[in-house]
């Protein structure tokens, strides 16, 4: 059964226990009310000695399946409840939140989209309690793929990720007009890349991670814009060092959308949003 804070990490989600036939059910066929020793209840189609076809199943924590059965195993589709107040709703397959759903969190957090084994593995939306959204690829419960990452302020990331982190080539625009278009490692620039001010001003670049610090290097051109209020070279570092975490070389791990400040820019993206809750 699913854990209400994390339903993602569970081994099964809707499987009827060993012991809800027996021999004296083995035979039965129809409808079927059942309670079991451990103070369980089903409530529905039987056939075999087990759940076959549409039934109801309550645990006695709280949590309710509702929905398709198939020889003792949720398959098809059904609805989980948790007592929080969370709900999955969706396809199933031998137990296991598989296919096409939509979880919503006590809080109303949702994601929307594929799921397999009860991790969020496809294209999927998700919505963060805080007002941050991603939509995109994922693969076992992280961003993994191309996404698009936008927070509550505007700011907002395309391009590619990797387990749970901005990874590849994407595109980050801030909510002020900054621009960073160029590669990307861990959640930090890597490799050639170019920075726009709003003002129109660039820098042409390579970034590079330090291996004995963790601290992104870089080795570039400034060009100011006829329009800047200043011509003194500005430096995109102090924009990185401000919203990236990793950028330091503090563990790019320090934050993950919906649990971070979504207002200081990039901060919130470049950590892993594994948990259905999160």
């Amino acid at each position: 059964m699913l854990a209400a804070d994390d339903s993602e990490t569970a081994s099964s989600s809707a499987s009827s226990s060993s012991s809800v036939g027996g021999d004296d059910c083995e035979h039965v066929h129809g409808h079927m009310e059942r309670g079991l020793p451990n103070g369980d209840f089903y409530t529905g189609q039987w056939r075999g000695g087990a759940p076959h076809g549409a039934g109801k199943y309550l645990w006695t924590d709280g949590c309710m399946y509702e929905g398709e059965w198939r020889h003792g195993k949720a398959t098809g589709r059904g609805k989980f409840s948790w007592p929080s107040g969370a709900t999955y709703e969706g396809e199933f397959k031998d137990g296991f939140m598989d296919g096409s759903g939509t979880y919503t969190g006590a809080a109303v957090d949702t994601y929307r989209g594929s799921w397999s084994m009860n991790l969020k593995h496809g294209s999927g939306k998700k919505s963060y309690v805080n007002g941050d959204q991603y939509d995109g690829e994922w693969r076992a419960g992280l961003q993994d793929g191309a996404g698009r990452y936008t927070w509550r302020n505007g700011t907002e990331y395309t391009g590619q990720w990797l387990a749970g982190l901005i990874h590849g080539r994407g595109a980050l625009v801030w909510s002020n007009g900054n621009r960073y278009d160029g590669g990307w490692e861990d959640g930090c620039p890597r490799g050639q890349g170019t920075f726009r001010w709003a003002d129109g001003s660039v820098y042409v670049g390579y970034w590079t991670r330090d291996t004995p610090t963790g601290i992104v290097q870089q080795k570039g051109v400034y060009y100011p814009s006829p329009a800047a209020s200043s011509p003194t070279a500005r430096d995109p570092r102090d924009v990185f060092a401000r919203d990236l975490p990793g950028f330091m070389g503090a563990s790019p791990d320090s934050a993950s959308p919906g649990k971070s400040r979504a207002s200081s820019g990039i901060r919130a993206a470049n950590g892993r949003a594994s948990s259905v809750s999160g």
